[in-house]
């Protein structure tokens, strides 16, 4: 018999931050189902200035899709960046220092890249967050929650997004989004195999 979701309230150490959501396991074994809500989702139209991180990564073709791309954002700013193909996103070599200085003097945490959706709501994307010491996030729950929202708008209530395959460490996060009383509210997660258990860090050390 499969185990039953156990629901929890997740806090995060660093931001005292409470999610909703649930952890599923697999029975005895070493895979793991979860989802959480990761809050209200803040999108607006990028500023001109904003425009030049989010063309930069996506070499001459930018253009094209510009008015495209959105800053969204659970907490701290970041860009959704549209390419047109699952190969051109596998062939982005993005100049990370340059990203780095733009994206930390306007306030922002990076760029989000990602193919166009499939029907079945499956699309690849890379995250590129060199102001926080992460070249590139394998799996990154907020920035594909920020895109759930923003693909919503278009009628594309689940997405499934693969990521990590540049970086050798493919993962697939999922979200879906759905009304609620103050706007849409979006549900992200995933599956995981859990190959150790460390003990948490203590709140205020990194």
């Amino acid at each position: 018999m499969r185990a039953q979701p156990q629901l929890l309230a997740w806090e995060a150490l660093r931001s005292a931050r409470a999610f909703d959501g649930w952890v599923r396991r697999d029975g005895a074994g070493a895979h793991f189902s979860a989802s959480f809500d990761p809050g209200p989702v803040c999108l607006r139209t990028p500023t001109t200035a904003e425009l030049g991180p989010a063309l930069a990564p996506r070499g001459a073709a930018a253009e094209a899709a510009a008015a495209q791309v959105r800053v969204a954002g659970v907490g701290r700013e970041r860009l959704l960046v549209p390419v047109a193909s699952r190969a051109a996103l596998a062939a982005l070599d993005p100049d990370l220092d340059g990203l780095r200085d733009v994206c930390d003097r306007l306030g922002l945490l990076g760029a989000y890249v990602y193919s166009p959706p499939e029907p079945t709501g499956g699309l690849a994307a890379r995250m590129f967050a060199p102001s926080i010491g992460v070249p590139e996030d394998t799996a990154n729950a907020n920035s594909t929650a920020c895109l759930a929202a923003h693909l919503a708008r278009r009628g594309i209530t689940r997405i499934a997004v693969d990521m990590g395959d540049a970086a050798d460490s493919p993962a697939t996060v999922t979200a879906s989004a759905r009304p609620g009383p103050s706007g849409v509210r979006i549900r992200v997660g995933g599956d995981a195999v859990v190959d150790g258990l460390r003990p948490a860090r203590p709140a205020g050390r990194s």
